[in-house]
């Protein structure tokens, strides 16, 4: 049974493997991605469109495409904030 809150999104076996990360969004980011991959892998059809009115059907990729440019725009700049540790600091 998929986890229906985001407190057990956020307490779910995926989320325990990535628990120190330090924001907690990206926790939640990675939880959801695999409860994606998990629940596409079990039943193709389990997609949004498949469960949408046919009236509203074409509103969907819009919507997905719209969404995932909005995370990409947000997480792409994030990792420059954080120098991977096996590189030295720019002097």
């Amino acid at each position: 049974m998929p986890p229906t809150s985001p407190a057990e999104i956020r307490y779910c076996e995926h989320a325990a493997r990535v628990i120190r990360i330090e924001a907690p969004a990206i926790t939640e980011l990675l939880a959801a991605m695999a409860h994606l991959d998990k629940a596409l892998a079990a039943d193709p059809d389990h997609t949004t469109s498949h469960y949408t009115p046919q009236n509203r059907q074409h509103l969907v990729p819009d919507w997905i495409h719209g969404n995932a440019d909005q995370i990409r725009a947000r997480l792409d700049p994030l990792p420059s904030r954080y120098p991977r540790p096996d590189t030295p600091p720019a002097s």
